[in-house]
C-alpha cells in the first residue's frame, strides 16, 4: 500500500504520526500570514507617519520663513527677501519657493536644480507683520517640499521587515525539528519506567535525569514517585509504633494545660491592677458596642462607677450626641470589612461626654485586642483628658495672633507712611529741579542744590523703609526676566564710582570670562543689592581698594550659579558686630550712624532680597583689615534675542526715541492730578519742553473734558491713579470703552510703587507707568516715546557771579588763610564749617585744582568733615613745598 500510495501517501502517514511536522508547518504558515498582515499594516502606518512628519517639517519651514520674511516684506527690503529665499536652497528637500506680494505678484523665487521630476508636498502660508497694536498682511509664500527621500526610506523599511520575518519563520521551524528529535527519546524511557511501576518493579532507568528542562523535571518526578511508594510502606510500620506513644503524651499535656490556665488567671489579675493604676482612662468595648472594661481613671474622668458603666452602650455613655451617628457608621463599615478611617492604631483629638453632660477635649488612641473567652476581638481605647493643655494652647495661639496682627499693622503703617510721603516729596524734588534751572545767586543756588540732594537722600531712605515694610508684610516679589549681567554691573559702576573716586579709593569691577552674560532673574533687585554693598564698602573705607567680582560656580542643564563678592580694605568688624550686622535699624556699633550716617536698613534689606532670589549673604571681616561680602545666586540661562524681546515689551511698541532725533513741535497734554503742588511741578516740567498743558483735578473732569473736546484734541494724557471723586483706573476704563479714544496714549502717574501695579495699569489700557516723585529724565523719556518728538536735556543754570566774601578773599590773595581757617573748623567738627565754606568757595577755587575743588565740594555736601580736612591738609603741604 505504501508503494501504491506513492510519496503523497507517505507524507500523509508522516503527517498523522509526527506532531513535529504538523507543528513546524503550522508555525511557518502562521508566521507567513502574520508577516503579510504586519507588512501591510506597517506599510500603511509608516507611509501615514512619514507623510505627516514631512508635512509638519514643511509647515515648520514655512513658519520659519514667514517669520524671517515678515520684517523685510514690511520694510520692502528686496535684498533681504532674496537673501532669505536663496538661503532656503541649503535645505535639499526644498524644490520650489516663491515669495508673493500682497497683490499676488512674485517678489522672489527659488527652484531646485534637480533634473528628474519627483513627488512633493505643497504648502502655502500668508505672511503678516505685527507690532503691539495690530497686524499687517505683507505677502505670502508657496513652498514645494520633496517626498523622494521619504518614499525611499519607506520602501527600504518594508523590504527589511519582510525579509526578517521570513528568516525568523524558517529558523523557528528548523529549531523545532532539531529539538523534537532529541526530546523524543527521554519520553520513551519514562513510558517504560511507568509500566514497570504499575507492576510493582522499582528498578527503572531514565535517560532524562539531571537535565534542567521539563524532561528532566518529569524524570525526577517519576523517580520521586517511586521513592514515595517505598516510603509509604515504611511509614505504615512506623505509624503503629507512634500510636502507642501518643496516648502517653496526651495525658502529660493535659496536666500541663491545667497549670497554664492557673497562671493565666493570676496574670489577668495583675493586668487589671496595672490598668486600674494607669494615668489614662482605659475603656474596652465589644463588637455589640457595650462597655466590657472600665478602669479607675475612667471613673474619675467620666464620673461613671465601674459597676454602672459595665454593660452600657458606649455611644450613649461617653460619646457626645453630635458624634454618635458617625460612630455607628464607622463601626458598621469596619465590621463589614471596610476601612477604619484612620482611627485605629493612631492618636486623634476629639470631644467626649461626662456623666453630668459636659463636653471636654480628649486625646484618643484605639487598638484591637483578641477577646478572652470566645472567637473574635474587642476594641480598647486609651483616653487622656487634654482640657488644660487645650487651654494653654489657645492662649499661645491668641498671643501669636496678636503678635502677628501687631507686626502686620506695623508693616502696613510703614508702607502707608512711605506712600503718603512720596506725594509731597514729588513736589519738593520737582520744585528744586525747576529752581535750579532759573537764575539765582551763588548762595541761593547752593541752598537749592542742597535741598535737592537732601530730598533725593530722603527719598532713598523712604524707599528703604518701603522695601523693609513690604518684606515684613510678605508682599515683596522678585521678577524673572531676561537681562544682561554686564548692564547691571555698568549701572552699579555709574552709581558708585564717583563716591569711591571722591575718597581716592581704587574701585575694580571684574567678571570672570566663563560667567554667562545673559541670565534670567531680577536685574533691578540684583543691582540694588550690589549698590548697597558697594556703597557700604565705600562708606567704611578711608583708603585702599574696593573690588566687585563675579565668578561662575556651577553650570548645567540650562541653569547657572554665580558668586558675587564685594571686598574692601576698610575698618572691618569684630565677631560680635558681625552677629548683628543684618538686623534692621542696627549697625556695627552705636557711633557708626553718627560718624558715617545711614539708617541701618541697607544690609538688612539686601539680605532679605538675596534670600528671595535664592541665596544668602555671607561676610568675613577682621578689625582694621577690611570686610568681604559674598552671596551665590542661581539663574536660568538666556540669550541676546530674549533680552531684545524683553526690552521691546518694556519700552513699548514705539520704542525709545533719541532725545535729539526729531524736530521739536508743540503737543497738547491733559494732566489729571488732584495735588495743587504736583500740578504746578508737572506743568512746569512739561512747559520747559514747550508742551501745551491743561490741568484737571480728578478722573471725572478728565473724562468730561476729553468727551467734550474729542479724541484729537490732546496728544497724550498724564493720569494720576489716586484721585478723589474718580480715580485714574476708573477714568481709563471709561475712556477705553469708547473706541474713539483707543489710540490716545494714557500714562499712569502714581506714588504707589508696589509690585504688580505696572502690570495692572497695562492691563487696564494704559501705555506706560511713572512713579512719584517724578524723575524729570524718566518723564521726558516716556513723553518722547509716545509723542514722537525730541526732548532735550535742560541743564541747571549756573549761579550768578556776585561780589562777596569769597571775592574779597580772592582779591586779597588770602586763599591760604581761608584754607587754614576752614581746616581748623573741620578739625573741631564745627557746625559753622558748611557756612564758612559757602562764603570762601570762590576764593578756594583760585588755590585748588578743579578736581580737588570738586572732591572738597562733595565732602562738604555729604558732611564728610574728616575726608575734607585730610584733602585740605594735603593741599596746604603741597603749597608749602612749592
Amino acid at each position: 500500500m505504501a508503494s501504491g500510495g506513492g510519496p503523497f501517501a507517505s507524507l500523509r502517514l508522516a503527517w498523522r504520526r509526527n506532531i513535529l511536522l504538523r507543528l513546524g508547518f503550522g508555525i511557518f504558515l502562521a508566521v507567513a500570514i502574520s508577516t503579510a498582515i504586519y507588512t501591510t499594516y506597517v506599510m500603511r502606518t509608516l507611509r501615514s507617519e512619514a507623510e505627516q512628519n514631512l508635512r509638519e517639517r514643511a509647515e515648520r519651514l514655512a513658519a520659519v520663513l514667514s517669520q524671517a520674511l515678515a520684517r523685510p516684506l514690511f520694510d520692502i527690503n528686496s535684498a533681504a527677501v532674496s537673501s532669505v529665499v536663496d538661503a532656503s536652497g541649503a535645505t535639499p528637500e526644498v524644490l520650489v519657493l516663491r515669495v508673493l506680494g500682497p497683490n499676488g505678484a512674485e517678489l522672489a523665487s527659488y527652484v531646485s536644480p534637480m533634473k528628474e521630476p519627483v513627488s512633493s508636498i505643497h504648502v502655502r502660508r500668508e505672511i503678516q507683520f505685527s507690532d503691539a497694536r495690530r497686524s499687517y498682511p505683507v505677502g505670502s509664500i508657496d513652498l514645494a517640499y520633496s517626498r523622494q527621500q521619504m518614499d525611499a526610506d519607506l520602501q527600504r523599511q518594508i523590504v527589511n521587515t519582510v525579509a526578517a520575518n521570513l528568516l525568523l519563520a524558517l529558523g523557528i521551524v528548523l529549531s523545532i525539528f532539531i529539538v523534537g528529535r532529541r526530546a523524543a527519546r527521554p519520553f520513551a524511557d519514562i513510558r517504560i519506567g511507568l509500566e514497570k511501576l504499575t507492576r510493582g518493579e522499582t528498578d527503572i532507568k531514565l535517560s532524562g535525569l539531571g537535565r534542567a528542562d521539563q524532561v528532566g523535571r518529569l524524570s525526577d518526578a517519576v523517580l520521586r514517585f517511586r521513592d514515595t511508594m517505598t516510603r509509604l510502606r515504611d511509614a505504615e510500620r512506623e505509624l503503629r509504633d507512634l500510636n502507642a506513644q501518643l496516648e502517653h503524651r496526651i495525658s502529660d499535656r493535659t496536666a500541663e494545660l491545667s497549670r497554664s490556665m492557673q497562671q493565666a488567671r493570676d496574670s489577668q489579675a495583675k493586668l487589671q491592677t496595672i490598668v486600674d493604676t494607669a494615668l489614662d482612662a482605659v475603656v474596652r468595648m465589644d463588637l455589640e458596642g457595650r462597655i466590657v472594661g472600665w478602669n479607675k481613671q475612667a471613673e474619675m474622668i467620666f464620673g461613671w462607677p465601674r459597676e454602672e458603666a459595665l454593660g452600657l452602650e458606649l455611644d450613649k455613655t461617653i460619646i457626645p450626641p453630635r458624634f454618635r451617628y458617625d460612630h455607628k457608621r464607622g463601626m458598621q463599615r469596619y465590621l463589614s470589612g471596610g476601612s477604619s478611617s484612620g482611627v485605629l492604631a493612631t492618636r486623634i483629638e476629639v470631644y467626649a461626654l461626662r456623666r453630668n453632660g459636659e463636653e471636654f477635649p480628649i486625646e484618643l488612641a484605639i487598638t484591637q485586642v483578641k477577646a478572652e473567652e470566645r472567637e473574635g476581638f474587642e476594641f480598647c481605647a486609651f483616653i487622656r483628658d487634654i482640657s488644660e493643655r487645650r487651654e494653654r494652647e489657645q492662649k499661645l495661639v491668641n498671643a501669636n495672633a496678636m503678635a502677628e496682627a501687631a507686626n502686620i499693622a506695623k508693616s502696613e503703617f510703614l508702607a502707608n507712611m512711605s506712600h503718603e510721603i512720596r506725594t509731597p516729596m514729588s513736589a519738593v524734588i520737582g520744585m528744586a529741579y525747576l529752581a535750579l534751572r532759573t537764575e539765582m545767586t551763588a548762595r541761593q543756588h547752593d541752598y537749592i542744590s542742597k535741598i535737592h540732594r537732601a530730598a533725593l537722600t530722603l527719598l532713598g531712605i523712604i524707599n528703604d523703609i518701603l522695601d523693609f515694610s513690604k518684606i515684613e508684610a510678605g508682599r515683596l516679589e522678585v521678577e524673572a526676566i531676561p537681562f544682561s549681567l554686564e548692564d547691571v554691573l555698568v549701572s552699579v559702576n555709574s552709581v558708585t564710582a564717583q563716591r569711591a573716586a571722591d575718597k581716592r579709593l581704587t574701585f575694580v569691577i571684574g567678571m570672570a570670562p566663563e560667567v554667562p552674560r545673559y541670565l534670567v532673574g531680577d536685574p533691578l533687585r540684583l543691582g540694588q543689592v550690589l549698590i548697597n554693598l558697594v556703597n557700604n564698602a565705600v562708606k567704611f573705607t578711608l583708603e585702599g581698594k574696593l573690588e566687585l567680582r563675579c565668578e561662575l560656580l556651577d553650570q548645567s542643564d540650562g541653569k547657572t550659579v554665580v558668586r558675587f563678592t564685594v571686598s574692601d580694605t576698610g575698618i572691618g568688624m569684630t565677631a560680635q558686630q558681625k552677629s548683628r550686622l543684618f538686623r534692621a535699624f542696627s549697625q556695627a556699633n552705636g557711633s557708626t550712624t553718627r560718624q558715617y550716617g545711614g539708617t541701618g536698613l541697607g544690609l538688612s534689606i539686601s539680605q532679605q532680597l538675596v534670600r528671595l532670589m535664592g541665596g544668602n549673604i555671607e561676610v568675613q571681616s577682621e578689625v582694621d583689615r577690611g570686610s568681604t561680602f559674598h552671596f551665590d545666586l542661581p539663574f536660568d540661562l538666556s540669550d541676546a534675542a530674549a533680552l531684545a524681546v524683553q526690552s521691546a515689551l518694556h519700552n513699548g511698541p514705539v520704542g525709545d526715541l533719541r532725545l535729539d532725533a526729531s524736530p521739536r513741535r508743540t503737543a497738547r497734554v491733559l494732566l489729571a492730578e488732584d495735588s495743587a503742588d504736583n500740578q504746578d511741578v508737572t506743568r512746569a516740567l512739561l512747559e520747559l519742553q514747550g508742551l501745551d498743558v491743561e490741568v484737571v483735578d480728578n478722573g471725572r473732569q478728565a473724562v468730561a473734558r476729553l468727551m467734550e473736546a474729542g479724541p484729537r484734541a490732546y496728544d497724550l494724557v498724564l493720569m494720576d491713579l489716586g484721585m478723589p471723586v474718580m480715580d485714574g483706573h476708573e477714568a481709563t476704563r471709561l475712556l477705553r470703552v469708547d473706541s474713539r479714544f483707543s489710540e490716545l496714549p494714557i500714562i499712569a502717574v502714581t506714588s504707589n510703587a508696589l509690585a504688580g501695579m505696572q502690570a495692572r495699569c497695562i492691563e487696564e489700557g494704559m501705555q506706560d507707568y511713572i512713579t512719584k516723585p517724578i524723575d524729570p529724565q524718566r518723564l521726558y523719556s516716556v513723553l518722547s516715546r509716545w509723542l514722537g518728538m525730541s526732548m532735550k536735556v535742560i541743564p541747571p543754570v549756573p549761579p550768578l557771579q556776585e561780589p562777596g566774601e569769597g571775592a574779597a578773599y580772592a582779591s586779597t590773595g588770602n586763599a591760604r588763610q581761608a584754607m587754614l581757617d576752614l581746616a581748623a573748623l573741620l578739625a573741631e567738627f564745627s557746625g559753622e564749617s558748611v557756612d564758612y565754606f559757602a562764603r570762601v568757595q570762590a576764593c578756594l577755587a583760585t588755590a585748588l585744582t578743579p578736581s580737588e575743588m570738586a572732591r572738597l565740594n562733595h565732602h562738604m555736601e555729604q558732611y564728610e568733615f574728616e575726608a575734607a580736612s585730610k584733602l585740605l591738609g594735603e593741599a596746604i603741604k603741597k603749597q608749602e613745598t612749592t
